[in-house]
């Protein structure tokens, strides 16, 4: 029988939330998309099949908040190491570099890169590098140019989704909040772009700051534990922040520890507060909640396995203008999937406040298609 598949993954239940599709399939592959999606393939018809009867498969999975500026500051991983071994083959960073050094992102990261990345510019003409002002990256607004921020995501649009703007009282103190964000709504408005906002520790208060952003603008961190979160003093989500919701601003976990607290989210998602979008705000392995991690924590919170798979797929896609391009396994698609065992037992993550959210079960990753093959390239870090 001819080889027509470079791929088959075989007898597993396929979660693919862009289809609403959840069903027992065979997915096989070819130059780089997805081939067939069928109840039974032969496996003869597959240069490589892999049995993965039990497991679950969905598109390859996007983490929108990461930083992966590797060797720009030391706390900073490889995405590589950091997306691929865990099912992730489409990642964000998240304002690591400003205008003046993107072009390092783009050209050293990014284009070298197995991972699939995009990104967001910095409002800061530095980005994320305190190691080299010795401060906060919009305390000195001199570190901010509009023009010459709007011309690098025009000139960019193959890698660019959009503007990143830390509200945080470490970011820009007090007294430059509404500046930075007035500053980051003028570059939105002339490049047409998406603002991600960062929330936690805002030093003013969140409905303030949810009054700059528009339809398709994404807040992220929005269960942090610090002043002027997303809960009222009684525990209530706050009236601002359904407003946001219902006027199409998007909501992202955003879960580092620093920046996520379990009884917060908790009682958001109790109230029906859901995250739109689950991502990490990760760079290395050790040190942060993965993808598959930040899923098992929300469907021990009551989301269920397709929700969160969706905030991890094709919702996450949509959030950044690649929903036509990602996060399906529709036939023509690209050849991404990640392939998640649903284990039972007791697990435990916690926050940096010491709280604890306790799974019953929990996703981990089992194998990850990247471009229509079986991701099994050594991690060589350069």
């Amino acid at each position: 029988m001819a080889i027509k598949y470079d791929l088959l993954l075989k007898g597993g239940e396929v979660i693919d939330p862009s289809q609403n599709l959840r069903a027992r399939c065979d997915v096989a592959f070819h130059a780089g998309a997805v081939s067939v999606l069928a109840e039974r393939i032969p496996p003869e018809e597959a240069r490589e099949s892999i049995d993965i009867a039990g497991k679950l498969v969905t598109p390859g999975l996007i983490d929108i908040h990461g930083h992966f500026f590797h060797r720009y500051q030391p706390r900073w991983g490889h995405p590589d190491a950091f997306c691929l071994p865990t099912g992730v083959t489409t990642a964000v960073d998240a304002g690591s570099a400003g205008w003046s050094v993107f072009p390092a992102l783009r050209d050293y990261i990014i284009r070298q890169s197995e991972t699939r990345l995009f990104a967001f510019v910095h409002l800061s003409s530095v980005g994320l590098n305190r190691e080299s002002t010795n401060r906060g990256e919009l305390v000195d607004l001199q570190l901010v140019n509009v023009e010459k921020t709007a011309r690098c995501i025009l000139d960019n649009p193959e890698y660019v989704v959009g503007l990143k703007v830390r509200i945080d009282s470490s970011a820009t103190g007090v007294e430059n909040a509404v500046p930075a964000l007035e500053r980051a709504r003028q570059v939105a408005d002339e490049t047409g772009c998406r603002i991600m906002a960062h929330v936690s520790r805002t030093p003013i208060p969140l409905g303030r700051l949810l009054k700059f952003l528009r339809r398709g603008d994404i807040v992220t961190h929005v269960f942090n534990g610090y002043e002027n979160n997303a809960l009222d003093a009684q525990g209530k989500v706050r009236p601002e922040v359904w407003e946001a919701r219902q006027e199409g601003i998007l909501l992202d976990a955003g879960c580092a520890q620093v920046h996520f607290d379990v009884n917060v989210c908790r009682a958001a998602v109790e109230q029906g507060l859901l995250p739109d979008t689950l991502s990490t705000d990760g760079s290395r392995l050790e040190h942060s909640y993965s993808v598959p991690d930040v899923m098992s924590m929300f469907l021990a919170l009551g989301m269920s396995l397709e929700e969160v798979v969706a905030g991890a797929t094709n919702r996450a896609a949509s959030a950044i203008g690649k929903a036509d391009l990602l996060a399906s396994l529709r036939v023509g698609a690209a050849g991404d999937a990640a392939v998640l065992a649903l284990e039972d037992g007791n697990f435990a993550f916690d926050d940096r406040a010491g709280n604890v959210l306790r799974c019953r079960q929990r996703l981990v990753s089992v194998l990850t298609v990247r471009r229509g093959v079986r991701w099994r390239k050594p991690i060589i870090i350069p």
